[in-house]
C-alpha cells in the first residue's frame, strides 16, 4: 500500500494541475467550483461537516481526522458529461480526469493527520457573436477561456472529551487563461487583419479552513453529531502576462470543402509582456457549512446540512464577476446492513449503500435571471479482502459513485444536465505496529 499510494501521487499532481471543466458559466469566477470528490462526501451529495467518517477521508471537516484509526488512502477517477440546451439549440461536452488523492494517518487515539491533492475549480468556455461595422462589413467577436485551480492540503484533527477540532492548511495553485479574438473577413491571404489577445494569470497562495464536531453518544451504539466548518476567504497573488498577434482566416489548402476555414497566425507578437509580468490579486470566496447527523456506528447514518458560499466577493485583478452568494441544502444517508457478515452469499450485506440530494441557487445569472440547481448522488462501496490484527478487523473498498446535476432557468429556456461518475478505491492498513516480545 505504501508504494502504490506514493507512486499514484506523482501522476495526480500532473493530472490535477491541468484539470478543465465544460460549462459556459465557468467564465465567471475562477471557473466552476468543485465540491469534494472524496467518496465520503460525493456519495451523499456533499454531506461532510457533521458526519461520522471513521476510516474514510473527509477533508470537508478536518475535525473528522480525529476518528482515523487506520492508515487510510484514497484515490479516484472522475468523469462528467454536460448536456446543454438553450434557445432551441443543444450540445454536450465530456471530460474525465483524476479526481483526488489523500492519505490519513492515526497519530494516537483521538488524534489524526491527513494530506492530499484535489481540484478546486475548472474553467472551459467559448462563445461568440457577429456584428456589423459602420461601413457594413461584418466582424466576429470570440471569447474563450480554459485552465483551473488545484489545492494541496494538510490537516490535523483531535478530540477533547466529546468535542473534535481540526484545521487544514492548503496551497492553491494553477492558471486561468482567456483568449479574445476580433475576426475581420479578407480575400487576400497576405492581409492579416484579425486580432487575437491572450491573457494568462498564474495563481498561488496559502489558505486555511477549520472545523469542529460535537459528539453525543445516545446509547445502544447510537450517536448524534453536530458539525460546522469554515473556509476562510482570502486574497491570493497572481502573476499576469498578455500576448497579442494578428491573424487571418483562409480556406484549408488540402481539403477546403471538408475542413472549411483555418486560421493562420503571424509568429511575431505585437503585445508580449512575458518578460515583465504584472502582479495582481485574486479573491477566493469564504464558505461555511453546518449540519447534524444521527446514526448507529458502523451501520447507518442520516444527515442534513446547509452550505453557504460567498461568491459575490470574488475578484480577479480587480475585475468583479457577475456572481451572487450561493446557498444549498443537502440531505443524505448511508447504510451497511451487516459489516461483520461472512460468506459469499452475504457479500451484499457488507456493502456500503450511500445516497444524497441537494437543492439551492447557483450564483450564476442569465439576462438578470438566476439559475437554480438540484441534484442527486449515490454510490456503492464494494468490500475487498479483510485482514485481522489482534482483535481488530479491517479491509479496503472500491466505490462506484454516480451523480446527476440540473442547473437551469426555465424562464430563459436554459438547461444544463450533468451526468457524473466517480470511481475510487479506499485502502485501509495498519502501519507503525508496536511489536511485543516475550
Amino acid at each position: 500500500m505504501k508504494y502504490s499510494i506514493l507512486s499514484i501521487l506523482f501522476v495526480l499532481i500532473n493530472a490535477l494541475a491541468f484539470s478543465q471543466g465544460n460549462s459556459p458559466f465557468s467564465k465567471f469566477g475562477p471557473g466552476d467550483f468543485y465540491s469534494s470528490n472524496f467518496q465520503s462526501n460525493f456519495s451523499r451529495g456533499g454531506i461532510g461537516v457533521s458526519s461520522y467518517s471513521g476510516n474514510n477521508l473527509n477533508p470537508v471537516n478536518p475535525a473528522s481526522y480525529s476518528q482515523i484509526t487506520l492508515t487510510t488512502g484514497e484515490c479516484g477517477i472522475y468523469s462528467t458529461t454536460n448536456f446543454v440546451e438553450y434557445d432551441n439549440k443543444s450540445s454536450f461536452f465530456s471530460y474525465a480526469n483524476l479526481s483526488s488523492f489523500g492519505l490519513g494517518l492515526p497519530l494516537k487515539k483521538g488524534m489524526g493527520l491527513a494530506f492530499g491533492l484535489a481540484p478546486y475549480s475548472k474553467q472551459n468556455y467559448e462563445y461568440s457573436y457577429i456584428d456589423t461595422l459602420s461601413d457594413n462589413t461584418p466582424v466576429e467577436y470570440i471569447y474563450a477561456g480554459d485552465g483551473g485551480l488545484s489545492k494541496v492540503f494538510m490537516g490535523y484533527g483531535f478530540d477533547i472529551k466529546n468535542l473534535s477540532f481540526g484545521f487544514n492548511g492548503h496551497y492553491i495553485f494553477g492558471r486561468l487563461n482567456s483568449k479574445n479574438k476580433v475576426k475581420h473577413p479578407t480575400d487576400n491571404s497576405k492581409v492579416y487583419n484579425s486580432l487575437r489577445i491572450r491573457n494568462y494569470s498564474n495563481v498561488g497562495g496559502f489558505g486555511l479552513n477549520t472545523g469542529m464536531q460535537l459528539n453525543i453518544n445516545t446509547g445502544n451504539n447510537n450517536y448524534l453529531k453536530l458539525g460546522g466548518a469554515f473556509d476562510f476567504g482570502k486574497e491570493y497573488s497572481t502573476s499576469n502576462y498578455t500576448l497579442g498577434n494578428y491573424f487571418n482566416e483562409q480556406p484549408h489548402l488540402a481539403n477546403p470543402d471538408k475542413l472549411g476555414d483555418v486560421e493562420f497566425h503571424l509568429t511575431e507578437n505585437i503585445i508580449d509582456t512575458r518578460e515583465n509580468p504584472s502582479d495582481g490579486q485574486i479573491i477566493l470566496p469564504s464558505q461555511v457549512q453546518l449540519g447534524i447527523s444521527t446514526g448507529e456506528y458502523e451501520k447507518w447514518e442520516m444527515s442534513i446540512e446547509f452550505k453557504h458560499n460567498d461568491l459575490s466577493t470574488f475578484k480577479l485583478n480587480n475585475e468583479i464577476a457577475n456572481l451572487v452568494n450561493k446557498n444549498k441544502f443537502i440531505l443524505g444517508g448511508r447504510l451497511v446492513p451487516n459489516a461483520k457478515a461472512s460468506g459469499k452469499s452475504n457479500y451484499w450485506k457488507t456493502m456500503t449503500y450511500s445516497v444524497g440530494g441537494f437543492i439551492g441557487n447557483s450564483g450564476y445569472f442569465l439576462n438578470n435571471s438566476e439559475l437554480q440547481e438540484f441534484g442527486i448522488n449515490f454510490a456503492f462501496g464494494l468490500p475487498m479482502k479483510k485482514f485481522k490484527y489482534q482483535t481488530e478487523t479491517f479491509g479496503s473498498k472500491v466505490f462506484l459513485g454516480f451523480g446527476y446535476l440540473n442547473r437551469s432557468n426555465s424562464d430563459e429556456g436554459l438547461y444544463e444536465n450533468y451526468l457524473n461518475i466517480n470511481a475510487s478505491i479506499i485502502l485501509n492498513d495498519k502501519w507503525f505496529i508496536k511489536r511485543k516480545f516475550q
